[in-house]
């Protein structure tokens, strides 16, 4: 996918002082904010869940709502704002999510809560179609997939930060002071964009038929099916992490907030691991880690007997999950060209509807059947997509080492 010499816009980053590392550093940086924005709740579900007299399936819709707001914000957006330069897109975006946590740490009750989280979707849906998106822009052909693996840190990174960051706050100042370090830190990459990013006219209109025109590529049908399966296995069994190691593992409370912080360590070393090998053969390293992750979450209530062993699986989890947005953008990448934004677009609104859904339906196993009925069914549902991607030809490679 090398458009640098046909592409007008990568003369941008010919301008003094327009780095593209660190633009692409800067991009990173709003794909943590917007992680930690969209999963901050999942380490304060017990505590705000009681705090507003809801269940733990009702606190998940915390984690549903910005994804099923996310799964139509992401085309919109991309459809409104088809001729807003690409920095300054990300830098409003960014700013939503500021709004959004400020909103967040304020609410009274849980409606508002849900109308603030509804706030980080709208900012979470348009950031991931625009962001990864402009790598090829930003960097030569030959150093995609590791522009790719640094912009997606921010979601392993962001995993690291907000599963043990609400607890660890929760404990010292109550869970609402959570909620103002990922506004803060927006704030902070806001300036960090307008200094770093150069600018990036829009390609051209993007439209209804742009959409339309990645359902004849068999390759991008088959990424989007197969992200929408793993990332609603994941979040069906990731959204009640913590629950399942205070109710069915129970762990010993002094050691939830190390497990979670071992889950984004591992999925940190998976992350940068993949992008280091995934453009030798995207196919079999997607298909490596969706089953690593469907295993490591089926074993867990089989073997929460055992202290040991959770600690393993969820290490194993949490290196597989690291990978998987590395792979699957990549295989997006490889399997578009001049449709790159719009397909970004559908990939992220199917991505969140596979988070939204099984944030929401297993929250609803959980509630009326348990937690171990739910680690297996998203097992399941996890270990079916891979189907999708052995059901078409192999990739051409874009992106050589």
């Amino acid at each position: 996918m090398d458009t640098q010499q046909t592409n007008p816009a990568r003369a941008d980053l010919s301008q003094p002082g327009s780095g593209s590392w660190s633009a692409v550093t800067a991009v990173g940086a709003g794909c943590l904010t917007l992680v930690i924005s969209e999963f901050l709740p999942i380490g304060l579900l017990p505590s705000i869940a009681t705090a507003f007299g809801v269940s733990d399936g009702t606190g998940g819709l915390m984690v549903t709502v910005p994804g099923l707001v996310a799964a139509f914000a992401a085309p919109l957006i991309t459809l409104a704002a088809a001729r807003v330069d690409r920095r300054r897109l990300l830098w409003m975006l960014t700013g939503v999510l500021f709004v959004a946590n400020l909103g967040a740490a304020l609410a009274p009750n849980f409606p508002i809560m849900l109308a603030a989280r509804l706030l980080v979707g709208i900012g979470s849906g348009g950031f991931w179609s625009v962001g990864v998106s402009v790598a090829p822009r930003l960097v030569g052909p030959r150093a995609v997939a590791k522009a790719t693996a640094l912009i997606t840190s921010g979601v392993t990174i962001g995993a690291v930060v907000s599963l043990p960051l609400g607890p660890i706050v929760n404990e010292l100042w109550g869970w609402r002071a959570a909620f103002l370090v990922p506004a803060g830190l927006a704030l902070v990459v806001m300036a960090t964009q307008l200094a770093t990013l150069p600018g990036m006219p829009a390609r051209g209109p993007v439209t209804l038929r742009s959409f339309s025109k990645i359902f004849d590529n068999v390759h991008a049908k088959a990424g989007l099916v197969t992200s929408a399966l793993v990332f609603f296995g994941h979040f069906a069994a990731y959204t009640y992490l913590v629950p399942y190691l205070r109710d069915l593992a129970h762990t010993p409370q002094s050691w939830v907030t190390p497990l979670l912080l071992i889950f984004g360590l591992t999925g940190i070393a998976g992350n940068f691991a993949t992008g280091m090998i995934a453009d030798r053969g995207v196919r079999a390293t997607t298909t490596a880690a969706i089953v690593l992750l469907a295993v490591s979450v089926a074993l867990l209530p089989l073997l929460s007997h055992s202290r040991q062993w959770t600690v393993v699986l969820v290490a194993l989890w949490g290196f597989a999950w690291g990978a998987i947005p590395v792979v699957l953008q990549l295989w997006m990448l490889d399997s578009l060209d001049e449709t790159a934004e719009g397909g970004f677009a559908l990939f992220v609104s199917t991505t969140q509807i596979g988070l939204a859904a099984g944030s929401l339906l297993g929250g609803m196993v959980v509630d009326r059947a348990g937690l171990a009925p739910d680690l297996v069914a998203a097992a399941a549902v996890t270990v079916l997509s891979v189907v999708g991607l052995w059901a078409v030809s192999p990739l051409p490679n874009r992106h050589p080492a």
